[in-house]
Formats: structure tokens, sequence, C-alpha cells
């Protein structure tokens, strides 16, 4: 497996799971015996949203703007895709649950701004992952699909747009609310679904599982395996 192929590959799915989770939301619910469903369904795509915005700011941004030339301006980029989401994440929320400011907006249109705002995040996050694959150290690459899904497992529930997203500030503050979101999610009985699993780590060949001496052989690995090394472009 190419390093960093199991990111690109939890990258994607988490992408698809969120579209997935905005048709259900999105989805017209007619069954007056299960009002309970559309609360269900949009929160279920809140959470899953705001666990992996939160998720991506602990575990890419920092190796983005270290390894990669002109890293910063693309965390920047990134970071403002990311506000604009959380932003109408906080909206689609306060109109789900009634609060005074948001009662009135219309849920076409506002989902209608969710859905390309959700498009342009998920772009932003495809252009760090390939900046990484890219310019990032293997090694590291290696463990940041485990380390995405580790940190969703730990996030905040519920949009937070207002609070720090980098920095010391940003780690304290993620620590705080995810606790209170548990909290809450428990106390309310709000169903989060799980986070996508990163695929199983494999090695490429027989020969290279015998050379790095790993007692868990892969049988249905072929004895040899040849790869085409992508060429890392002159700085």
């Amino acid at each position: 497996m190419t390093h960093g192929h199991s990111l690109e590959q939890t990258i994607d799915a988490t992408h698809r799971a969120l579209d997935e989770r905005m048709a259900a939301a999105t989805a017209p619910h007619r069954d007056l015996t299960r009002p309970r469903e559309t609360y269900a369904d949009t929160d279920g795509f809140l959470a899953s949203a705001s666990r992996h915005l939160a998720a991506v700011e602990v575990v890419l941004l920092r190796p983005v703007s270290r390894a990669v030339p002109d890293g910063e301006a693309l965390v920047q980029r990134y970071l403002g895709a990311a506000r604009r989401l959380e932003l109408t994440l906080a909206l689609v929320k306060a109109r789900l649950y009634g609060e005074a400011h948001a009662i009135y907006l219309p849920w076409q249109e506002l989902w209608a701004v969710v859905e390309r705002q959700l498009h342009a995040q998920n772009q932003a996050e495809r252009e760090l992952v390939s900046a990484l694959l890219t310019h990032g150290p293997p090694a590291e690459l290696d463990l940041m699909a485990q380390r995405v899904f580790d940190a969703e497992t730990k996030a905040p529930t519920r949009p937070h747009p207002h609070l720090p997203h980098t920095g010391m500030a940003g780690t304290v503050a993620r620590r705080v609310f995810a606790v209170a979101d548990r909290f809450w999610d428990t106390a309310e009985g709000r169903v989060v679904p799980e986070p996508v699993r990163p695929p199983p780590r494999r090695h490429d060949s027989l020969l290279a599982q015998y050379l790095v001496a790993d007692p868990l052989l892969d049988h249905d690995a072929k004895v040899m395996e040849h790869h085409r090394h992508r060429r890392h472009p002159k700085p």
C-alpha cells in the first residue's frame, strides 16, 4: 500500500458518509407516527460533520503548515471554508430546535447553503491531503488515518463556530466542549453515529513482510509487488 493511501481512503469514505447523512436529513419525513426521525437524521449529520471538522484541525493542519511549501496558505484557505460551514451548521441546529433567531429560515435555502459549503470544505480538505501525500513524511502518513479516527471519537459533536480553531486555545476548547457535548448527548438521548474506520494496514507483499519481520503475514499478498513511485516535484 502506498504511503498515505489509507488516509486518502478514509477521508474519501468520510466525505461519502457525510453526503449520505445529509441526503437522509433532507429527505421528506412523512411518517407522522415517527416525528423524531427528522431530528435523528439531522442530528446525525450535524454530529458527524462537526466531529470530522474538529479531527481535521487536530491531525492535518499542523503537518501541512510544517511540511508543505506554502502550507500556511493552504491551511488558511481550509479554515475559511470550515468556519463558513460551521456557522451554517450552527444555524441548522438552531432552526431544528426552534431557536428564535433561526426559526424563520427556509429549510430549502438553508440546506442549499450547507450543500455548497460542504462541497467547498471537502475540496479544501482534499487539497490538504494531496499536499501531505506529496510532501509529508512517509512514516507519519501511515499513521494519520488512525489519528483522524481517534480524534473524531473525542471531538465535539455539535458545531461551535466561534471557538478558536488552532493552537493551544483551540485544543483546550475542543476538549472542554467535547465533554459538554457528550453530557448533553446522553441527557437528550441523542444518537451519534460512529466515525468511519480506517482500512486495516497491510504490507505490500510477503517479501516486504519478511524483511520487516512482521509475524502477522497477509496470506493474500503477492510474493513480490512492484509499485510506481510518485515523483516529488523539485522545490
